[in-house]
């Protein structure tokens, strides 16, 4: 009889009062520094970026969905996210600590490499052919690469597979030469199809298994050796001044906004680096209001900032990390944040 009682005691106690048979867990307080955003924190701290909604959902004084004030505070648990009310107290003891060198990383959410030089075409490599005679190339398939230093490929190396988009041509160079632009392009888009691993290197050819399949793969792929973009990036001042353009994006966008990759043309020989941050701005004219005797040298327009998410020589991809509210084109101009 008693322990029935017992037993129906704590089942109650469990059905009404949750928190009693639990112990309770202990959260993160974190304090929004400059520059931080919901989908940054929820990356950071819950590994999901795409949980902002439902933080923001909930927190209608929100106005924008990506920006929140410095100085507030957030009660990070496992797996969610609370903003703590001004004014509130905040008994809880953090149960773990941020360091400065975390705030100042960020994520890069894989990054892009949406773009071949023509200095690179010369040295892709080329899928020619795979065991039997189907059409479409998936994930699991084996394949036969033509490489062009073959010597140098060995099993385990790992290579990213794309097709050649449109050819790029320079903003500036569009300006100048307008509609004859044939003999003048920079390069080309790519379309990512996915990536594959050599397992066996033969006199002709190197032997792959295809790992990750984006779209559908045919012969005549292009492939260049892969090289993943960390998880996170730590923010650095440049040394120099550096200065130049935007010249696409990855998603080959007219306008470009918060969180897609941009191209421009400063490169390694630059002394540009990865994590360096970047101004975005656009030069201001006078208005045709203003005196035309005068020279006027106006401030230019802010339209946010970036970060080097990889840089190779000639070119550099960027993401774009903050905007304003004017959308971004080719042909904007970028300049890194100096010490």
């Amino acid at each position: 009889m008693n322990l029935k009682r017992f037993i129906l005691t704590t089942f109650l106690l469990m059905l009404f009062f949750p928190g009693v048979t639990c112990a309770k867990e202990e959260p993160i307080i974190y304090t929004v520094k400059q520059g931080d955003t919901l989908w940054d924190i929820s990356q950071r701290f819950i590994k999901d970026p795409y949980y902002w909604p439902n933080l923001w959902s909930n927190n209608p004084a929100i106005g924008n969905p990506h920006l929140i004030y410095p100085g507030q505070k957030l009660r990070i648990y496992d797996g969610r996210i609370e903003i703590i009310p001004v004014g509130e107290a905040t008994s809880e003891v953090a149960a773990a600590v941020v360091t400065p060198e975390e705030i100042f990383l960020i994520p890069t959410y894989g990054g892009a490499r949406s773009f071949v030089s023509n200095g690179e075409v010369a040295s892709l490599g080329t899928l020619v052919d795979t065991v039997d005679n189907r059409v479409l190339i998936s994930e699991g398939n084996t394949v036969f690469l033509e490489m062009q230093n073959l010597a140098a490929t060995k099993p385990g190396d790992v290579y990213e597979l794309f097709t050649l988009g449109e050819k790029l041509f320079h903003p500036a160079e569009e300006k100048k030469f307008g509609h004859q632009l044939s003999d003048h392009s920079i390069g080309f888009q790519t379309i990512q199809l996915g990536t594959v691993e050599i397992t066996e290197v033969t006199p002709t050819v190197a032997v792959a298994t295809v790992i990750d399949a984006l779209q559908e793969i045919q012969r005549g792929a292009k492939l260049r050796p892969y090289r993943r973009i960390p998880d996170r990036i730590p923010r650095l001042l440049s040394e120099t001044l550096l200065e130049g353009y935007i010249l696409t994006n990855d998603e080959r966008h007219l306008a470009m906004g918060q969180w897609d990759v941009i191209l421009i043309d400063i490169g390694e020989e630059d002394g540009l680096q990865v994590g360096n941050e970047l101004d975005l701005f656009r030069e201001r004219h006078a208005t045709e209001q203003a005196d035309k005797d005068k020279k006027l040298v106006l401030p230019d327009i802010d339209l946010g900032d970036a970060i080097v998410l990889e840089v190779r020589p000639g070119f550099a991809e960027a993401m774009i990390t903050r905007t304003t509210n004017l959308p971004l084109y080719r042909g904007d101009q970028v300049r890194t944040k100096v010490k």
